[in-house]
């Protein structure tokens, strides 16, 4: 058996002291992330519902803000649209396995990006990076042939024909490889930037290359877009036009 890899503990390069803001309703959620995000050097300010994030968010200014799409009192969206009116900070969604139709709204109500909820340790802290966007392009559109990704719609289109919406975590999926257009990108780096160790032993970066693929035309048996390279990772390869 192998010996469990345990992450060293990171400081995001944000000054002192990051805070985050974190409303949810769930207090296990709540208290199980400020537990966790403690081992980055990271604080939680955390609330349960929207109307306390707004007034928090007012008087703390955190780095990031990052609420549930089912808040109570005022929803996820509502907050997010009132705060991006008067602050400049980061505003994540965070959007459970029944809330993937409310990703688009809240795109359009100037959320930074989405995550997946429950969340992942390592990638709410990531978050923090988004204060300094600007360096990073996170929201610029990516043109790899025909193949098209715009990060500020979460749209994928192939020779202009949007496909359907990713699943979340495809999309970042397919970011993550478009953003290393003909680089090799190995298997424990997705996994890191994607999952964490959540998919240290199964199939789940597998699974989500092969619907990319699906998504994406590629044949599944010779792919010619997303490439694999054995025993590393993948390499994403731009289409013919």
């Amino acid at each position: 058996m192998e010996d469990p890899v345990v992450p060293s503990p990171t400081r995001i390069p944000l000054g002192s002291d990051p805070v985050v803001l974190l409303a949810d309703a769930d207090e296990r959620i709540r208290q199980g992330l400020t537990a966790q995000l403690a081992k980055y050097q990271v604080s939680v300010v955390h609330c349960g519902d929207g109307a306390t994030a707004l007034l928090e968010a007012g008087l703390r200014k955190p780095d990031v803000l990052l609420v549930s799409a089912d808040l109570p009192v005022i929803d996820g969206a509502t907050v997010l649209r009132l705060v991006r009116r008067r602050l400049s900070i980061p505003v994540v969604l965070g959007v459970g396995p029944d809330d993937t139709a409310q990703v688009a709204p809240a795109l359009a109500a100037g959320a930074s990006a989405c995550v997946a909820r429950p969340y992942r340790p390592r990638e709410v802290a990531q978050l923090l990076s988004l204060a300094d966007r600007g360096n990073r392009g996170w929201d610029q559109p990516l043109v790899c042939g025909p193949l098209t990704l715009d990060p500020s719609t979460y749209e994928v289109a192939m020779h202009g024909v949007p496909t359907a919406r990713l699943p979340l975590r495809e999309f970042q999926l397919l970011h993550l490889l478009m953003l290393n257009s003909e680089k090799v990108i190995t298997r424990d780096r997705i996994r890191t930037e994607l999952w964490g160790e959540g998919a240290r032993r199964s199939n789940t970066i597998t699974v989500h290359i092969r619907r990319l693929r699906e998504r994406l035309g590629d044949d599944p048996h010779h792919p010619e877009i997303i490439q694999t390279v054995r025993g590393v990772g993948y390499r994403l390869v731009p289409p013919m036009s």
